[in-house]
């Protein structure tokens, strides 16, 4: 891999992303090994390592740029700022670190789903998957030649965040798992009173980078007691005292997952940050809504 400061550039711009390609007249020194395969798991994100955490990329959304970083020890310096589409979100960069791919919001060259959100590489960078937000897709790109492998429809209601295992091996990514998550939480069954704080819950969709199919869902179901107490009950209507005290705090809060952005992979198991909705209660910062970090699965 070859860190330098860029005296020319070139641009790919993908509708997946700025597929940002690097054409340099007058390279650094710096250098390092190039390593061909990701270590561990990878996710979609607004900032990315290279494999050997020399190079960092960060999305600039409001300035439609991605700024790249030399981050080795003793270092810590911009090296370039890259123009690429309108509302860049997600950034992955390939182990050797001669590749950046960003998923932009409005703009591309190569046909995707609408609103591209979240994207990732498999632990080879062969393929690249990206998360369509609005069209309810994730489109799969084969790096070696930007061409789309696939689009795999009905993922869930407004994919964003995506995780990919590494099971470690060599060669191709066949044994690997790709998990979607669905932004906005479903209702648990159609007899269900909306407004409690159990009426919906979140999902997570499973997909095999073998065959680039749906393989199943994860569902994660609220949470019957957030350790949040309510002075009141919206649905049963009873209001909070005008002044209450710590007395009145007696109604239990539950919670149920929402706003399901990402996911990421650590070890054996996944996590699923997301916002804790309690829309019964009465209106209160530690009541109606929560950081929530759900293990939600474990991964073979």
């Amino acid at each position: 891999m070859r860190i330098s400061r860029f005296t020319r550039a070139a641009i790919l711009s993908l509708p997946v992303a700025a597929l940002t390609l690097y054409l340099n007249n007058e390279p650094t020194a710096v250098r390092a090994a190039g390593p061909t395969r990701f270590t561990g798991p990878t996710s979609s994100q607004t900032i990315a390592l290279s494999a050997d955490d020399a190079v960092l990329g960060v999305v600039n959304p409001d300035s439609n740029s991605v700024s790249f970083f030399d981050v080795r020890p003793g270092t810590n310096q911009r090296i370039a700022e890259v123009r690429v589409g309108i509302e860049p979100n997600s950034i992955a960069i390939t182990p050797d670190g001669a590749r950046a791919f960003v998923a932009n919001t409005v703009s591309g060259t190569i046909p995707v789903g609408t609103e591209p959100y979240g994207l990732a590489l498999t632990p080879t960078a062969q393929k690249l998957y990206v998360a369509n937000a609005r069209s309810n897709s994730v489109t799969v790109i084969d790096t070696t030649n930007y061409r789309v492998l696939k689009t795999i429809t009905d993922v869930g209601f407004e994919p964003r965040g995506i995780a990919i295992t590494n099971s470690g091996g060599t060669g191709a990514d066949t044994l690997e798992t790709v998990y979607v998550t669905q932004f906005l939480a479903l209702p648990t069954a159609a007899d269900k009173i909306d407004g409690t704080d159990d009426a919906k819950n979140g999902r997570v969709t499973i997909i095999s980078a073998a065959s680039d199919s749906i393989t199943g869902e994860i569902v994660l179901n609220p949470i019957a007691d957030t350790g949040f107490a309510a002075a009141g009950d919206a649905l049963k209507r009873i209001a909070p005292p005008a002044a209450p005290v710590a007395a009145d705090f007696k109604f239990v809060t539950g919670a149920y997952p929402n706003q399901l952005n990402n996911i990421a992979i650590r070890g054996r198991f996944a996590f699923v940050p997301s916002t804790g909705a309690s829309p019964n209660g009465p209106t209160r910062f530690d009541v109606n809504t929560q950081s929530l970090l759900r293990t939600c699965l474990e991964i073979n």
